[in-house]
């Protein structure tokens, strides 16, 4: 019987795995006390649309998943409350689109360097990344 509940328990989780997927993570370079971006596709296997909603390192102060948009002949960028990863396509987080801002860095970030950051789905949960640093 216990054998049984943990199969039951286990299954869901094995279900998620690679259900998300992602690519090409890239971060670019930044000094201590400035911000930087971390830039990334993400791919959505599923057949149920997911949701990105939060992103964490401790790499800076604050980090948030980041919008840009247009007011007039500006261009601005503002947090994103939630980016919807439909089911079965991939959504890019790019220069001049959806990116994750990392706000006051506690560390230089130089060239050829990585960094430890988790992304957080509403369904697919943690996901763990190391972006490259590159310009």
């Amino acid at each position: 019987m216990f054998i049984l509940v943990m199969l039951m328990m286990i299954l869901p989780l094995q279900q998620q795995a690679g259900v998300i997927e992602i690519k090409n993570a890239w971060m670019r370079p930044g000094a201590k006390d400035m911000n930087t971006a971390l830039y990334f596709e993400v791919k959505n296997n599923s057949s149920q649309a997911d949701t990105l909603y939060d992103a964490k390192s401790g790499l800076a102060e604050r980090v948030e998943v980041h919008e840009t948009y247009m007011q007039g002949d500006m261009m601005g960028m503002r947090p994103a409350k939630a980016v919807e990863i439909k089911a079965n396509s991939t959504f890019k987080f790019q220069p001049g689109g959806h990116h994750v801002m990392f706000i006051n860095l506690k560390q230089n970030l130089r060239k050829g360097s990585s960094a430890e950051v988790t992304l957080y789905f509403r369904h697919a949960g943690e996901i763990k990344i190391k972006p490259e640093v590159r310009k």
